[in-house]
């Protein structure tokens, strides 16, 4: 990470490591001590030098009176609490690209200095970011719970030059103090809130180095991406920057290179030797050089070669399949926006400045090209504003607006109709299997005659069977049915559940456009399934499609009866919005099934119905008592642990077992680690072929096969009638003279299919043209098994999880599921929150630290969340900015009221009396009387609902909350 932030101790002492350490660096201001004894080499960086001068020298008293909270004019104390026990600040440290470093150790005194001053510019620039998007504040009032931003910020600059093992590494250390004056009152100082600086480290860190580049490019340099938005400098080549990363190769050989930040961290703590052991001055120098001369290279004319050759490394155009770039252009504003837009309908500041800058770095732009590029797009409506903050801290574009307000739009206005006959619906509650009284409710309902209707069916709550039912009494009403559904192998799975023509929602909308489809008409039922994961342009092209509003080549009547199906807790949709949340909250009803039926156990099933209404910590918790949970450290013996429990599981329930996880990096470790299984019990024979394939990443690797693998398609092949996400058990190879490989694959339906490798491919044009995407199909993400049924899971958490993840990858099964948490990422997070990091954790802290993520639950947004006038957005299509926030919208009482109303009802409580009680209430009439019986109950049952997201209680960010 360029950018690192860690808080300081307390008292003078904190800044000891800044002012009493001996080591010396090899810089020529260093050699003689690391600091001098009086005179820090450090300078201060502040916004209005009240206290501290701008620039200026670091003296080693005014430092630790400032980290104490005094004032070092008077010895006073300059915050309330000054002394031992104030805490100091915060250290944010930038460091440069391994390159950077390289090129400084190579360099003579003034090549130094100025790659020196290259760095200090860079450090100033994301700490001016800092100040500009008001990331600090200052607490006023009782209990500091008023916030302000305040006038003057200090921070204490460090430059260093070397890392522990003594290679170059230039990073600054920049002590954010915890003292700022206040700026309602300039004659008092405060204690700062952080909380921002953290969540925006990121985005820092990319300012950074965007002000690196920006300055390497000009004196000639050209940069190259290394992964992660970081870059380095092209003409270095990874072999020299890895013989100066001895620090990196320490940490790498305690955790794995994809570790998360607090297990580095720990490493780094466990793996730290000791400064005084590293040769410095003129010692550390010689080894630099003997060090460069192995390489026989001048890293300086390298680097300066390849800038002239290739220049600065431009961004590129993504390839976006259906829908066109929300803003169009390669600028570093307009690919992060797009980039963004393609999975959002809503951009905060934050991601888009994180996101634009990481795309500055790569062209060799600066900071100010992306503010000014964010001013032009927003003044030329590309990009709208969506509050009134003096800086926007939200932003969307004119045609996801116009898309959303479309959707509601058309929800609101279609008509009832009578698209099924009572006779046939009464005939097909007759002749279908046992259903519950919750189904025939369901039934009724999703018949009825209202155009639009949902039902949110948790996993495993017999969707299957219902829709049966109604696809009968479609058929009996003499009504066409089309099914659709966001991918093909959901789509193929409502086809053979349901007994109807099926298809993918892209391919949906490209025959209506293309007019190779008839737009359906009154005489259709359309079935969208797995509807929570459909963005809002697809929703909307349905809506359209179905209602008459189609492009000109088409022909339709419209006005077609919709049936949604979906569990807004499962996974969200790839693209922007939440559209079934968008019809759900403007049609104000829909059917819920909650019967839990796949599970054979009770109380799995139990554990199924806690997550399908929110709690995935309940469920998670109980598989944890039940002895389904087990943790162990280390990624390679939990990646073994998680294989042996795939081999326990199919013992007892067949080949039907799945394992889930979170990334495909991890996907792609155990289907290997699962393939030697397999070859060991005979299953797979044959020597492997190594053949090119596309991840699901989407980068090319050697992908290995022989007879008996499982592999998994990633894409439509329409000539071989494969979808995307159908299995199959590769059956035999028939090599050629030409080098070429023919194979044949048994498909998961029992059809054969055979053809060249490339042949599996579908037609492209980039560097990836005859490279199929296919990969090995036991494991695989979540997102993957959505809507799948097996007989038995294992879930693997080696990463960071959440209650979307965990509620389907613990749904998959019938009969068992099995939970392995590799617990060394967890230990390292509660360490680093811990006093003393060196304690080892509990299990059961372990455990909470896990049961914290599976309650993170995030709602993707819509726009007309942040509108201030629901009605006027739908109508126009426009966003209109909210008025100032202490001025009442009618529009936001009238869906609060609405929501309380419904609240009410569905307690069997007298909402006339409850709603009354609550204005009397709001207006100070009866401050001293309680709430009639009743009312604090629905207050805190609607709290519960708010946190799992109940569907009665539900509301933009905008909306007042009734507690």
């Amino acid at each position: 990470m360029t950018a690192s932030l860690h808080a300081l101790g307390c008292g003078r002492s904190a800044g000891a490591y800044y002012t009493e350490d001996p080591k010396r660096e090899a810089s020529p201001r260093f050699r003689d001590n690391y600091y001098a004894r009086d005179n820090i080499s450090g300078t201060w960086w502040s916004t209005s030098s009240s206290v501290v001068r701008n620039g200026s020298s670091i003296e080693k008293e005014t430092f630790r009176d400032l980290c104490a909270g005094i004032d070092p004019r008077t010895g006073k104390s300059l915050v309330r609490g000054a002394g031992e026990r104030h805490r100091a600040g915060w250290d944010i440290t930038f460091s440069t690209p391994k390159s950077f470093g390289i090129l400084w150790a190579a360099g003579t005194p003034e090549q130094r200095a100025i790659l020196e001053a290259i760095q200090g510019d860079a450090v100033d620039q994301a700490l001016q970011m800092v100040a500009d998007e008001r990331l600090i504040e200052v607490r006023l009032g009782a209990g500091g719970r008023l916030r302000e931003a305040p006038s003057d910020i200090m921070v204490a600059k460090f430059p260093h030059f070397t890392s522990r093992e003594g290679d170059p590494a230039c990073h600054t250390h920049c002590v954010l103090l915890n003292s700022a004056r206040s700026a309602s009152d300039p004659k008092k100082y405060l204690t700062i809130e952080p909380r921002r600086v953290y969540a925006w480290q990121v985005v820092l860190g990319a300012a950074f180095r965007t002000t690196l580049s920006e300055k390497l490019v000009a004196m000639g340099f050209s940069v190259r991406a290394a992964g992660r938005d970081q870059f380095e400098i092209a003409g270095i080549s990874d072999a020299l920057i890895e013989q100066f990363s001895k620090r990196s190769r320490q940490i790498k050989a305690v955790v794995r290179g994809d570790a998360s930040a607090a297990e580095k961290e720990v490493a780094a703590l466990a793996t730290r030797g000791d400064k005084a052991s590293v040769p410095t001055g003129d010692e550390l120098e010689r080894r630099w050089r003997q060090e460069l001369a192995a390489f026989g290279i001048d890293p300086w004319s390298a680097a300066l070669a390849a800038g002239r050759k290739l220049g600065a490394h431009r961004g590129a155009l993504r390839d976006y399949e259906f829908d066109p770039p929300e803003v169009p252009g390669d600028t570093p504003v307009a690919l992060a926006a797009s980039e963004i837009f393609r999975t959002e309908s809503v951009a905060t500041r934050k991601e888009l400045l994180q996101r634009a800058l990481a795309e500055a770095s790569l062209q060799g732009g600066g900071i100010e090209s992306v503010y000014a590029g964010l001013s032009e797009h927003a003044a030329s409506g590309k990009l709208v504003r969506l509050d009134r903050d003096a800086l926007p801290q939200h932003w969307t574009t004119a045609g996801l607006a116009a898309e959303e307000a479309t959707l509601l739009r058309l929800t609101g206005e279609r008509q009832r109709g009578s698209w099924f006959k009572p006779a046939a619906i009464e005939a097909a509650l007759k002749h279908a299997s046992i259903l519950s009284e919750e189904q025939h409710e369901a039934i009724r309902e999703v018949t009825s005659k209202d155009p639009t209707c949902v039902l949110e069916a948790g996993a495993g709550t017999g969707k299957t069977t219902l829709a049966k039912v109604v696809v009968d009494a479609a058929k009996r009403s003499g009504l066409t049915i089309v099914g659709l559904a966001p991918s093909w192998i959901a789509a193929d799975e409502l086809s053979r559940s349901a007994g109807i023509e099926a298809i993918a929602i892209a391919r949906f909308r490209h025959e209506i456009d293309a007019g190779k489809r008839r737009p359906p008409d009154d005489k259709t039922l359309v079935i969208v399934d797995e509807a929570a994961m459909v963005g809002m342009r697809d929703m909307a092209a349905i809506f359209k499609a179905c209602t008459g509003h189609v492009p000109s080549n088409a022909l339709g009547d419209g006005s077609a009866k919709i049936l949604l199906c979906g569990d807004r807790r499962q996974l969200a949709s790839v693209a922007g919005g939440s559209a079934l949340r968008a019809i759900a909250d403007t049609i104000e009803r829909s059917s819920t099934l909650r019967s839990v039926r796949r599970q054979t156990m009770d109380w799995q099933r139990a554990a199924s119905v806690a997550m399908a209404q929110g709690d995935s910590e309940a469920g998670l918790r109980v598989y944890a008592d039940e002895d389904r949970l087990e943790m162990v450290a280390g990624r390679e013996a939990a990646e073994t642990l998680a294989i042996k429990t795939w081999q326990d599981l199919r013992r007892l329930h067949g080949e039907d077992v799945i394992v889930v996880t979170r990334r495909n990096r991890d996907a792609v470790s155990l289907n290997l680690a699962a393939r030697e299984i397999l070859r060991e019990e005979g299953k797979i024979q044959g020597p492997d072929i190594d053949l090119p394939a596309i991840d699901r990443d989407g980068e090319i690797v050697q992908l290995p096969l022989a007879m008996g693998d499982r592999i998994r398609f990633g894409e439509t092949l329409p000539r071989h009638g494969v979808r995307n996400g159908t299995r199959g058990t590769v059956e035999q190879f028939f090599p050629s003279g030409d080098g070429s490989v023919r194979l044949a694959i048994r498909l998961e339906d029992g059809r054969v299919v055979e053809d060249a490798w490339t042949g599996f491919a579908v037609r492209r044009r980039s560097h990836q043209a005859g490279v199929p995407k296919i990969v090995h199909s036991v494991a695989g993400s979540a997102y993957s098994v959505q809507g799948r049924t097996a007989a038995a899971t294992v879930y693997y958490v080696p990463g960071a999880t959440d209650a979307r993840e965990t509620y389907v990858a613990l749904t998959r099964h019938r009969n068992d599921v099995r939970i392995v948490v590799e617990s060394g990422r967890l230990d390292a997070i509660c360490r680093t929150h811990q006093v003393d990091p060196s304690v080892q954790p509990t299990k059961s802290v372990l455990l909470e630290r896990l049961f914290s993520e599976a309650r993170r639950y995030r709602e993707k947004v819509n726009v007309a969340d942040y509108v201030e006038d629901r009605l006027r957005f739908v109508r126009s299509g426009s966003v209109e900015l909210p008025q100032v926030k202490n001025e009442m919208s009618l529009g936001l009482v009238a869906r609060a009221a609405r929501r309380i109303e419904l609240a009410a009802q569905s307690l069997g409580l007298d909402r006339r009396r409850f709603i009354a009680e609550l204005r009397r209430r709001a207006l100070g009439l009866i401050p001293e009387r309680p709430l009639y019986e009743g009312a604090a109950s629905i207050v805190e049952r609607v709290k519960s609902w708010s946190r799992t997201r109940a569907v009665l209680v539900e509301r933009d960010p905008h909306e007042p909350s009734i507690s």
